[in-house]
């Protein structure tokens, strides 16, 4: 992500840390945006999922991945969608590759995470981003902020158990509609208003299709056999309530990034206040990995959110020198925001108490 000095600010203690984020000019932001915070230990030029690290993945797919994975730990067979995006989370805390990315809304939990690994040889400085989704009504574009129970996050988890060249092929067709026509209502159509309907019925009561209903739409037979399949696809996989019926709402959909507010949370999840970061999905066709790591990073940044520092400058990036982390790391466990807090399992507890009493 972009990092300067315009946008970006030093903390090098605790309390330098709270000052910036506990300060009254930080009031009306919280008024109209709920924030989140992501702490990296070290920079990276592009801030993605993890998955997005593994060309396999990334260019050709991820659903055979994905379904070992669901076979090998018995859920092959889940019964709904927010079913699978749990299974995505759990994934994603346990090591595996996903298309999510961890935020917080409690900033220490972030700062910790900025710290946590600081080798005596190390130079690396730790990262703060700062992330948010409007949440006053009024707001035209409050679009960033999802539950994993909606059908826009039903869609995207789901995608993840689709070959990449068909999530390529439908992204293709769709922006090839979009660009040789002048409607803007492409979103509110629903698949049988764009498909083939049946017109009359031979001898033998076989029905017989038209192409006659999407020619006013400029939609030709090769593109609509291209949505019917990914839609056909997509609503096998996605086991929502009702049927997926808008392809081109979908489209624009996954041309966004979206925070997603988790419904069944571990107590991990509970503990860390956490939430996560779905971006928008690429087409990789022709594309190097490069490219396609700089279009996430972009699409991740959309998300970005401002805090302001006492003196009224506007930041979104927060910077901890790699010589504070130590310090930082001690203040933060007299608060509780220790290894143990952070990783409730008996290892790390038991790491707690022998760096801390022993």
């Amino acid at each position: 992500m972009y990092i300067s000095e315009d946008n970006s600010i030093i903390c090098d203690s605790l309390e330098s840390f709270l000052c910036l984020i506990l300060n009254e000019n930080n009031d009306a932001v919280r008024q109209e945006t709920h924030l989140y915070f992501r702490g990296e230990n070290k920079y990276h030029k592009y801030l993605v999922p993890n998955l997005y690290l593994d060309e396999g993945l990334t260019k050709r797919s991820s659903d055979y991945y994905y379904r070992m994975l669901l076979s090998q730990i018995g859920s092959a067979d889940y019964s709904k969608n927010s079913e699978l995006f749990k299974h995505m989370v759990d994934f994603q805390h346990h090591g595996a590759k996903t298309r999510l990315i961890d935020i917080s809304a409690n900033p220490l939990i972030a700062l910790y995470f900025a710290v946590e690994k600081n080798d005596i040889d190390s130079s690396d400085d730790g990262y703060i981003y700062v992330f948010g989704s409007f949440h006053r009504d009024d707001r035209p574009d409050n679009n960033a902020e999802q539950f994993d129970v909606g059908h826009t996050i039903a869609v995207k988890t789901a995608l993840s158990l689709i070959p990449q060249d068909k999530i390529n092929s439908f992204l293709t067709t769709c922006k090839s509609i979009y660009a040789r026509t002048s409607r803007n209502d492409w979103n509110q159509l629903r698949f049988k208003d764009i498909g083939l309907l049946p017109f009359n019925s031979d001898e033998n009561n076989n029905k017989q299709l038209s192409f006659r209903d999407i020619s006013s739409l400029q939609i030709n037979s090769d593109e609509y056999i291209v949505i019917q399949t990914f839609m056909d696809r997509l609503n096998q996989c996605a086991k929502t309530s009702e049927d997926l019926v808008y392809p081109f709402s979908i489209y624009e959909d996954l041309l966004l990034s979206h925070i997603v507010i988790p419904s069944n949370c571990s107590d991990r999840l509970k503990m860390h206040q956490g939430a996560f970061i779905f971006p928008k999905y690429v087409n990789t066709t022709g594309s190097s990995m490069e490219t396609i790591q700089k279009e996430i990073d972009r699409s991740v940044s959309t998300l970005s959110a401002n805090i302001y520092t006492p003196e009224g400058k506007a930041i979104n990036v927060i910077k901890i020198p790699s010589e504070s982390k130590t310090k930082i790391k001690k203040e933060l466990a007299n608060i509780g925001i220790s290894e143990g807090f952070i990783y409730s399992d008996i290892e790390h507890r038991s790491n707690t108490l022998l760096d801390n009493n022993f």
